[in-house]
């Protein structure tokens, strides 16, 4: 394949956030701030996990902090004097902390408090009706103001969507022709007028107060966008209400993050999502793009400096489709995305990037060779040794171990992610050569191993067999929208995957 064939519509530049001057921490004073769960803190001075993700050797005036903050879990801790809030912000940039939002409204029928004054609400909506009452009902609650932007919904669904906006005192506009959400989305930011802008589909049901919940996140003047938690709005029993459950593509997991590149959540959904005007392009969405927009978003926003954060705290919930032809085509559609923002964002959308390391040790465990018993364990005490002479000093040894096991772990992942989505044909071929060969058993073991870790720790209600069937489906679904996307846009990237070097460090890693 050739050059991109992606037509990228020229965006203005991002607004500058503020300078490290211009921030103040005064916003901490007072502030609730928790431990992000899913960072791990070992020996008390080193914390593994964050945003971006980093094994971090904690400086020694933040780490009494870090300690009673690790301590306290998600019931937080009130940040109190200038030690405390220097430990805060420190930890709150590197994505070890997190600020959490407003509590729940005690009554969850009449909304939250102190709703804000400065905060708008866009829904796109196109279609639906049913959907789009119970989501603006959800709304309506916390009295702000909202604007639906309908996408050209033909004429009997578009006079249900005009009466229900006129009985909920919802100012509607309306496309003469369909744009996609990323367009109403635009259409509705531009007929806004408030500092901060609140983004939920038509197929999102609110939770009480989740505006009112995420704009204390915004106190932190960086903090560009802001989105919650969106779970699936599981009401029946059927096979693929149950898988999405636990395997929701715009679920982004339990553990709360700064979203950027490279970890987990690197991404939010704007299916809802909150967005500071400041801090965004007009329109903030590629007008080229009708699907992965928001991904698209949230990586400008970040490469641009402003912190983009997900906050598990607040939960919305939105509709699941229950046809399996439904399931697959929103799949393949999600894949399809992969080469337009490759071809916007180059080598974020490698599809795997394993170390030879990691290939050498699984080539080893796949041979009956009694040498290769020896090879395996060369090739893991080199690892050992090399993570030894990378980490700083302070990194106990446990830690090291830990971070090179999770290092070879990371690999078969690589591996098995590959041939379960974007090499799935591949894949399959690896299975059905199973019987015959122990090579096709162990690269099997790597691809099964991910779905087998979640479903354990995670288990659906469907039982494991219909479980990985579904996994299969979901993977397979969206590995053929990447690769047809691939093929036609001609961006090969998103199908090559990329072998990274276990050299020797010429140096150790310097002192922190």
């Amino acid at each position: 394949m050739s050059r991109a064939r992606v037509s990228i519509h020229p965006m203005p530049p991002f607004p500058v956030p503020p300078t490290a001057d211009e921030r103040t921490d005064g916003f901490l004073e007072g502030a609730a701030i928790a431990w992000t769960s899913g960072v791990r803190l070992r020996a008390g001075r080193v914390a593994i996990g964050g945003s971006p993700w980093a094994l971090t050797v904690l400086p020694e005036s933040v780490r009494p902090f870090a300690r009673d903050l690790h301590a306290a879990g998600r019931a937080g801790v009130v940040v109190r004097g200038d030690e405390q809030r220097a430990a805060a912000l420190y930890l709150l940039d590197r994505g070890i902390a997190d600020p959490l939002p407003a509590p729940a409204p005690a009554d969850p029928e009449s909304g939250a408090s102190a709703v804000p004054g400065d905060v708008e609400i866009v829904i796109p909506v196109y279609r639906g009706v049913e959907e789009f009452a119970r989501c603006l009902a959800s709304v309506a609650p916390e009295g702000l103001p909202v604007i639906v932007v309908d996408d050209a919904s033909p004429a009997p669904e578009a006079a249900e969507i005009a009466r229900l906006c006129a009985e909920h005192g919802a100012r509607l506009i309306v496309h003469e022709r369909n744009g996609g959400p990323g367009a109403a989305r635009n259409t509705g930011f531009a007929a806004t007028t408030a500092d901060f802008v609140a983004f939920i589909d038509s197929d999102v049901v609110a939770s009480p107060g989740w505006v009112t919940r995420l704009r204390p996140v915004f106190d932190d003047p960086i903090v560009g966008a802001a989105g919650p938690r969106v779970r699936p709005d599981v009401v029946g029993d059927s096979a693929i209400e149950l898988y999405e459950e636990t395997r929701s593509e715009l679920d982004m997991g339990p553990h709360p993050s700064r979203v950027v590149y490279g970890v987990p959540v690197g991404w939010l959904p704007t299916a809802s999502a909150m967005v500071r005007r400041a801090a965004v392009t007009e329109p903030p969405f590629e007008p080229g793009l009708r699907i992965g927009e928001d991904v698209d978003l949230f990586w400008r926003m970040d490469e641009a400096g402003w912190t983009v954060r997900y906050v598990t705290d607040v939960v919305n919930r939105h509709r699941v489709r229950t046809a399996l032809r439904d399931f697959s085509s929103r799949r393949a559609g999600y894949g399809s995305s992969a080469a337009q923002l490759e071809a916007r964002h180059p080598n974020r959308l490698i599809p795997a990037q394993p170390t030879v390391a990691g290939l050498a040790l699984m080539a080893a465990l796949s041979s009956r060779r009694p040498a290769a018993k020896w090879a395996a364990l060369g090739i893991t005490g080199y690892e050992l040794a090399r993570h030894r002479r990378v980490l700083p000093p302070q990194v106990p040894a446990a830690t090291v171990a830990e971070m090179t096991a999770l290092s070879l772990w990371t690999d078969a992942f690589w591996v098995g992610h590959l041939l379960r989505r974007d090499w799935w044909p591949v894949g399959a071929a690896v299975l059905a050569a199973t019987p015959r060969s122990r090579t096709a058993r162990v690269i099997a073991a790597a691809m099964a191993a991910e779905p087998v870790r979640d479903h354990l720790l995670s288990p659906t209600r469907l039982g494991p067999v219909r479980s990985l069937a579904l996994r299969m489906v979901d993977d397979a679904s969206y590995g053929s929208g990447v690769i047809a996307n691939a093929y036609r846009l001609r961006v090969p990237n998103v199908v090559s995957p990329r072998i990274r070097p276990s050299a020797w460090p010429r140096e150790g890693h310097a002192p922190e």
